[in-house]
């Protein structure tokens, strides 16, 4: 279960990081909860979705 919080937490800063730099090159507002939203939503979807995958091909 550490090894899904420690992915979380890479690909959350990853995509938080990303979408901050975006939203300030492209929109002239500087919006924080968007881009927290956002890279919670994908990055929790993304450690989820492979620790399910992951488990699955254990058992098989």
């Amino acid at each position: 279960m550490k090894k899904v919080i420690l992915k979380f937490l890479v690909y959350f800063l990853i995509f938080f990081g990303g979408n901050v730099i975006i939203n300030i090159l492209f929109t002239s507002n500087f919006d924080l909860l968007t881009a927290f939203s956002t890279a919670f939503g994908v990055s929790f979807g993304i450690a989820i979705f492979g620790h399910c995958t992951h488990k699955r091909g254990k058992e098989a």
